[in-house]
């Protein structure tokens, strides 16, 4: 645990709204990125082409990075202090293109450009899938990737490429050379990009091989107040942005969020005239009319909810819940049509009304609560979200009533209710079924499901739909009442740890720790013991350095 995290600023905190990433210096010592460049770079050579998740304890010096004053404040700035790592974290080697080194220009646009045999950062412009696992996209910051560079990286090495502001869009197809963000990084810089930020590896033109490590962070509870350094409560739009899409009401209202606080509706009366407009605006391919419109429907409020809600029946009929295969764009959520929306194997994009509803909040519940057993279920999948969204301000009862949907006949529709249950406060029945789900096997959900095919594996629908399961009870532990629920959620994760799937035991493991009972403990380091792999049997620090 870092001693004295050092927490972001408004400033950083707004560029982060707006521009969907933040570049930071570690400010840990050359010596430490060095050993880590060495120890990843013999590895990588020499013992295992695929450390994969595997790479914290075949590289343990990475701890003091993750653990670090500068890591740990931007994370507890950005996901609240309760914020989490997600089992996935992966080495992204950018191999030398051609066997010369060469200074001739890359034009940083460039989608999909050639990687050097072995690489595996993929070049082609993309937003990330949760790996393995379908789960939401949120508008509200609620996971990250932190990318961080061992060693120094000139524009030749290939750095990674970001697309600034991206974090919002739907999808990728209308985006803008002057949004793209390609610079050379020094050892030890840190970049904390959301999670949805598109991104791409950019080819290495020189004769040594680049190193990228990737953690994924996640948010656990929505925020009550500021948790960075906070000292102005108004949004003032920073200057010099590297997006070019200006929604500064989009960024009020996050910003808002982020406080902990309800958006300011008070323009509500005088704006209900301009719903029907701005209904048509949100089907705009334009990102900076398509968000202000939706985002102006946040603020008005109550008066917008019934317009809203109609506009996601809209939506029912259309098959929306069947994930497209792995070579149709739409997996990958790049639909020829920019106002198509569906579920996927890899992540679902739900639809803008949703997005809206649930930032709405309370005012859009009873209407929203009415419709989870809608016919659809695509519908049904989009209700839950939007609820969850909601969240704290979300009653036991309705909790509980998503928690119905775990019974549901489609597994999408489960699989967005466990997501949509991380951020609710449920009670003991929707205990009870996750429980069935994470400890009962069905024969039906043993389809294989790979949310990124490319990395390989042998995930199924059941174990992505008990991987979303483990974060709903992990997160239960820090929301309200939950104090009548610790002995249950303490028995339901000790009984689903032994079913095997690697990240959905590490995920149960995270919550028994945080339970922190002598029981709970005990069984942690049960199960954690004979997974231990001895970092240092491999080869001595000579030898390493030497190859």
């Amino acid at each position: 645990m870092a001693n004295s995290p050092k927490l972001l600023t408004d400033e950083q905190v707004r560029r982060y709204i707006a521009d969907g990433f933040i570049v930071l210096d570690a400010m840990l010592p050359a010596a430490l990125h060095e050993r880590i460049a060495t120890d990843l770079h013999y590895s990588l050579k020499n013992e295992s082409k695929w450390l994969g998740d595997n790479l914290l304890p075949r590289v343990p010096s990475l701890d003091e990075v993750l653990h670090s004053d500068i890591v740990h404040g931007a994370l507890v700035s950005l996901l609240g202090p309760e914020f989490a790592w997600a089992p996935h974290r992966f080495p992204h080697n950018s191999e030398p293109l051609q066997a010369e080194p060469t200074t001739e220009e890359f034009d940083p646009f460039e989608n999909q450009p050639n990687m050097g045999e072995g690489s595996i950062s993929g070049s082609g412009w993309h937003q990330d899938g949760h790996s393995k696992a379908g789960r939401s996209r949120w508008h509200t910051f609620k996971a990250l990737n932190m990318f961080y560079f061992p060693h120094d990286v000139p524009l030749e090495m290939g750095p990674t490429r970001l697309l600034a502001g991206t974090h919002l869009y739907a999808s990728l197809r209308n985006v803008e050379r002057s949004q793209v963000f390609h610079q050379a990084l020094k050892a030890g810089t840190v970049i904390f990009a959301d999670f949805d930020l598109g991104h791409a590896g950019t080819p290495n033109r020189t004769d040594t091989s680049r190193y990228m490590l990737k953690f994924v962070a996640l948010r656990t509870a929505n925020p009550s107040k500021p948790s960075w350094d906070a000292r102005e409560r108004s949004w003032v739009t920073p200057n010099s942005l590297r997006t070019p899409t200006n929604i500064p009401r989009t960024w009020e209202v996050l910003w808002d969020w982020l406080h902990g606080g309800s958006t300011d509706s008070t323009c509500a009366a005088q704006s209900e005239d301009k719903i029907p407009q701005l209904l048509e605006f949100m089907d705009s391919a334009d990102n900076a009319e398509r968000l202000t419109a939706m985002y102006e429907l946040v603020r008005i409020g109550e008066p917008a909810v019934a317009a809203l809600v109609n506009k996601l029946l809209a939506s029912s009929g259309l098959n929306r819940h069947e994930s497209p295969a792995q070579d149709d764009p739409g997996f990958y959520a790049m639909p020829l049509d920019h106002k198509e929306r569906r579920f996927s194997r890899r992540q679902f994009v739900p639809e803008d009304a949703a997005i809206a509803l649930g930032l709405i909040g309370e005012p859009a519940l009873p209407q929203l609560t009415s419709l989870l057993k809608h016919p659809d279920p695509w519908l049904r999948i989009n209700i839950a979200y939007a609820i969850g969204e909601i969240g704290a301000n979300v009653s036991r009862e309705t909790s509980d009533l998503v928690g119905e949907l775990l019974d549901d006949e489609y597994q999408q529709v489960i699989r967005a209710a466990a997501d949509a249950l991380g951020w609710l406060a449920y009670g003991p029945s929707t205990l009870e079924r996750i429980q069935k789900l994470l400890t009962q096997s069905r024969p039906d959900w043993q389809e294989g499901a790979m949310g990124e095919p490319r990395l390989g594996g042998r995930w199924t629908i059941e174990n992505q739909t008990r991987y979303a399961l483990a974060w709903a009870l992990r997160n239960r532990i820090n929301h309200a009442g939950r104090t009548d629920l610790e002995a249950q959620l303490e028995a339901v994760m000790l009984t689903a740890l032994p079913h095997e799937s690697g990240y959905t035991p590490a995920v149960l493991c995270q919550g028994l720790e945080m339970l922190a009972t002598p029981s709970a403990l005990k069984a942690v380091i049960q199960y954690l013991n004979p997974r231990r792999w001895d970092a240092f049997s491999f080869a001595p620090p000579a030898e390493r350095k030497a190859a």
